[in-house]
């Protein structure tokens, strides 16, 4: 055999063993995909979630990851707009992901249903709305998966407080008639209020983009409320909060998840933040947030807020559902979803019903603001829900 031949076939056996490795490599990276609002109006809690979700990832991989296979995490900045959503969704089922991160907003989910379901990679998010994980038929979406109360048991837990605990009965409500989020949080709230003998003394909408929600305030001041519930997303509750204190609004208020850390630090008059009302997935004194909460402080040097743990739950929830479903498929990963029973999470220990794609018996803990300050009253759960 001539050199020039030999030489050729070496370059060739090579060439093939390089692409052989190449592939063993690729095939040792699980893709997670990660779709969050990196540079828009939420993206405060976009960023937390991703965080959050990176250091769940960090922390299987240095336990060797999944069967030696190491996660990483592929983010799309949806903007918090849905049509970026979407665009970024299929990019993620483009490049491969098994699985997808999703953000806190219910338009973006309602959205993506349809989509997800059909491409077959599955959505573990944290938008309340039912409609997100539940269709018409009552039956669930095939890829949407919800990892915190919906909304019908957050709007419920904040309406028994309202009317069992702090005795409020004339209630003004002022909501985005825009957002599903706000409109997910209305109609439960309402009907447990008007069930237990309490009264929606009026109520007040906006829509996106609404700057000025003074003329509203003024009317449910007038209205005579004895309390104002604002179940709206952070930016609208900074500007709000800010209007209620110069119309003189002195009540008791009752907001969403969005009144968590870091709303408070974000308005700078505390007095605007003061008697607000809200239930958080966590509190900071329970001991399975220790870990997480140290290693987010030395990471960023800052306290973690809730989303963070949302995010690493999230990733949990994958990596459980890789092993109930028998492999790390899009489809075994679905699968395994539907199967996650008592894992033990950061925002307490999640039960993934097959026939919701929705957590069951989850608490919330409540919180009292007092200008500026966050004042923990204990997990809370009504009657009906024990």
């Amino acid at each position: 055999m001539k050199n020039g031949t030999r030489k050729w076939l070496f370059c060739a056996v090579l060439v093939v063993l390089l692409a052989g490795l190449t592939g063993m490599a690729a095939a040792k990276e699980l893709l997670i995909g990660n779709m969050q609002d990196i540079s828009g109006p939420t993206s405060v809690w976009g960023n937390a979630v991703t965080r959050g979700a990176e250091i769940a990832i960090e922390k299987i991989n240095a336990a060797g990851g999944i069967d030696g296979a190491m996660l990483k995490l592929v983010t799309m900045d949806t903007k918090a707009n849905v049509q970026e959503a979407i665009k970024g969704y299929n990019s993620l089922v483009s490049s491969g992901v098994v699985a997808v991160v999703g953000p806190p907003v219910s338009n973006i989910g309602l959205a993506l249903g349809p989509i997800a379901n059909k491409a077959g990679v599955p959505v573990v998010g944290s938008f309340i709305d039912p409609r997100v994980t539940v269709g018409e038929d009552g039956k669930p979406h095939a890829a949407m998966f919800l990892m915190q109360p919906s909304s019908i048991q957050y709007s419920e837990i904040m309406a028994s407080y309202t009317i069992d605990v702090l005795g409020l009965k004339k209630v003004g409500v002022l909501y985005d008639q825009s957002n599903a989020f706000a409109v997910s949080l209305m109609k439960p709230y309402v009907d447990y209020i008007k069930a237990a003998g309490g009264e929606i003394v009026s109520e007040q909408v906006y829509t996106k983009g609404d700057k000025d929600f003074k003329t509203q305030l003024l009317k449910i001041k007038d209205a005579g409320a004895d309390c104002l519930y604002f179940p709206n997303y952070i930016q609208d509750a900074v500007l709000a909060m800010n209007q209620r204190k110069q119309v003189g609004l002195d009540v008791p208020v009752i907001g969403g998840l969005d009144f968590a850390p870091p709303f408070a630090s974000l308005v700078n008059d505390p007095e605007a933040t003061n008697d607000i009302y809200l239930a958080n997935n966590f509190s900071e004194t329970e001991p399975q947030l220790k870990e997480v909460w140290e290693i987010y402080k030395t990471k960023y040097g800052e306290d973690p807020v809730n989303k963070v743990f949302l995010g690493y739950d999230k990733v949990l929830l994958i990596r459980e559902a890789m092993k109930l479903g028998g492999g790390t498929s899009a489809a075994q990963v679905m699968a395994g979803l539907s199967q996650v029973k008592d894992l033990q999470g950061t925002t307490g220990v999640l039960t993934i019903s097959p026939g919701t794609h929705q957590p069951v018996g989850l608490s919330m803990v409540m919180y009292k603001i007092e200008k500026g300050k966050y004042v923990e009253l204990g997990r809370y759960v009504p009657e009906k829900h024990k």
